[in-house]
């Protein structure tokens, strides 16, 4: 059985296995609640901006293919994991935490895998910036017939 694992990731549509990102303009950033991060303003409080306007989303440039646990393999479930991080001025994924789970185990498995991507940081105004995005890790077992 082999994996194949989708991410979107703020407007970025990426596939996991090393392709360049492509731009998806019908993923739209997240909402700007209150205490949400900034779009286009001062981050002097130190919460990250949201993709828009001179703020330019970051790019994935390494991956890490999530893995299946063992219960979810089993009762052969697929589904998407949304998760939120903060990818840093560096390209780091920082502060992983799943939105929206689906269990089995799979909820961990897209947290340990997001957690060692690489990006190239977000920018604003050719700074880089830390920035808010969230990415869904579609778990598909693919049947080779």
């Amino acid at each position: 059985m082999k994996l194949i694992a989708l991410v979107l990731c703020a407007g970025l549509s990426v596939a996991a296995f090393g392709q360049q990102p492509a731009l998806d303009p019908a993923v739209a950033p997240p909402s700007q609640a209150a205490g949400a991060p900034q779009t286009d303003s001062s981050t002097a409080s130190g919460r990250p901006y949201h993709v828009a306007g001179s703020v330019k989303p970051p790019k994935l440039i390494h991956s890490v293919d999530p893995e299946y646990s063992k219960e979810a393999r089993k009762a052969k479930f697929s589904g998407t994991v949304e998760v939120r991080l903060v990818v840093d001025e560096d390209g780091n994924p920082t502060h992983v935490q799943v939105v929206k789970g689906v269990g089995v185990g799979l909820d961990e498995e897209a947290v340990k895998a997001v957690s060692q991507y690489k990006f190239q940081p977000a920018t604003k105004d050719g700074k880089p910036v830390k920035v808010e995005v969230h990415v869904d890790v579609n778990f598909q077992i693919r049947r080779w017939w």
